[in-house]
Order: structure tokens, then C-alpha cells, then sequence
């Protein structure tokens, strides 16, 4: 495979990552869409929110709980799935010029008659590619699972809600790649780009707490990711163009940095 088809290498490289997290997220998604009659029986997980008074917010309570829609809003769509796709968007997108230069790599990559830009670009075409990937196989697997234990989910909102979740692991991947860009430190790329997800997600949360916090919760991207409640009212346009915003900005600013950046020592 020709190093300078940087897309189709990339693809390839993705692959196993890709796999292992699209097999995880699908696999929590149907597992508790399959059993979330056998925990409607045991668990009223409304009546333990309502205990829980505001706090309850802190933790992805949204609507009823007591619904596939709301169980999977509180379990999963609220804080582990958006972590691990932003761990394989911030852990690929760190790896794309850090990376390949802790490997040495970035010499030989460059040495082929492809632009700085151009890797950036092709690069982060793979990246959202695998994205789609993992979160179609989060959407069939909710839309099997809630088929086999006969549970109202609605497709289409739960694909908007997927596609929410790409959005915004897309923003933290690209805050990631900047870093990466501007000063080859893969450590520190995807360390703040993790450390940013934790505090966007606990303003968001703790601002229907803090009345003080409400102020900047506009800064959280958590905020535009399920403010909107997609599982229940599908996509808001206004608020996937303010994550689809933030990705493309930070992508700009990593091809300035990259091709700027002087890569000689």
C-alpha cells in the first residue's frame, strides 16, 4: 500500500481500534437494551433519581427514567460513550504527527510528494470515518437489542443521538490534533484533551446545580451535545453546527501549526 495514498494507510492502521471500540460500545448498547426489561422489574430507576434531587442531573438524568430511551440516556449516552469514542478520536488524532514523530517516522512520511495539509486532512478524513463506524455499530446494535426485548427506541432518535456523539468526540479530537500539531507532545494532546471532556461534562452537569456556573456553561461542549435531549427530539441543527464549529476550527488551526511547525530536530 503506497505511503502516499495517506487515506487508505490510515484507514488501515485504524482498523483494529476501530474494531475494538465499535465492539465495546455496540456490545454495552444491546446488552442493556436487551436486559433494561429485566431492570425495569427491579429497579425503579425514576423513583431513585426523584431520591436524588438535583443531583440527579450531575449524572445524565433526563425525562423518564423508566424508558429504554431514558435508561440509555443515563447509562451509557451521557458520560461512557462519549468517553471512549473521544479516546479513540484524541488517542488517534494525537498519534497523527506526535506520533509518528516519537516513531521517527515523520521523516520517511514526509519524504514523499504529499503536503503537510494534505496528511493533516487525509489523516483526520480517516479518523471520522472510523467514527461513523463505531457509532453505526452502536445504532445497530441498540436498534437489535431493543428489537429482541420488545422496548420502544426509536431509530431515528437514536441515530441522532449517535451522530451527536460523533460531533462531539470529533470536537475533542480535533482539540487533540492541534495540540499534537503545535508541539509534537502526544502526552500532553490527549491529556488535555481528556481533562477538558471531565470539566465540559461536570459544568454541564453541576450548572443545573450551581445557578453561578450557568454563566459559562456555554463554554462546554457537553452542553450542545445533549442539551437538546436527541434521544428524544432528535438532532437540534443549532447545536451540531456549534460542535461541527469547534472541530472545524481547532482542524485549521492544526494545519497552520503542523505546516509551520519546524519538525528538523
Amino acid at each position: 500500500m503506497l505511503l502516499r495514498n495517506v487515506f487508505t494507510k490510515t484507514v488501515r492502521d485504524l482498523r483494529w481500534p476501530t474494531f475494538w471500540i465499535a465492539l465495546g460500545m455496540g456490545a454495552m448498547t444491546a446488552y442493556f437494551a436487551i436486559l433494561f426489561p429485566t431492570y425495569s422489574k427491579i429497579l425503579d430507576v425514576q423513583s431513585l433519581m426523584a431520591k436524588m434531587g438535583p443531583l440527579a442531573k450531575l449524572f445524565g438524568a433526563s425525562g423518564d427514567m423508566n424508558t429504554l430511551t431514558g435508561f440509555l440516556h443515563l447509562e451509557l449516552f451521557s458520560m461512557i460513550l462519549p468517553a471512549l469514542m473521544v479516546v479513540l478520536t484524541a488517542g488517534i488524532g494525537s498519534g497523527f504527527t506526535a506520533g509518528e514523530e516519537s516513531r521517527g517516522t515523520i521523516d520517511v512520511l514526509l519524504s514523499y510528494p504529499v503536503s503537510r495539509r494534505r496528511i493533516v486532512l487525509e489523516k483526520s478524513l480517516a479518523v471520522f470515518l472510523a467514527c461513523i463506524v463505531a457509532a453505526s455499530i452502536t445504532w445497530l446494535c441498540g436498534v437489535v437489542g431493543a428489537a429482541i426485548s420488545s422496548s420502544a427506541l426509536p431509530a431515528d432518535k437514536l441515530a441522532a443521538a449517535c451522530v451527536m456523539l460523533v460531533l462531539l468526540s470529533l470536537a475533542f479530537g480535533s482539540i487533540a490534533l492541534a495540540i499534537s500539531a503545535a508541539t509534537g507532545n502526544r502526552g500532553a494532546s490527549i491529556g488535555v484533551a481528556v481533562g477538558l471532556l471531565v470539566v465540559s461534562y461536570l459544568i454541564d452537569g453541576l450548572a443545573n446545580i450551581v445557578d453561578g456556573l450557568n454563566s459559562i456553561r456555554w463554554i462546554s461542549p457537553f452542553k450542545y451535545y445533549m442539551a437538546g435531549d436527541p434521544l428524544r427530539n432528535g438532532i437540534s441543527l443549532g447545536d451540531a453546527a456549534v460542535l461541527a464549529g469547534i472541530t472545524a476550527v481547532f482542524l485549521i488551526v492544526s494545519l497552520i501549526a503542523f505546516d509551520r511547525r519546524d519538525l528538523a530536530s
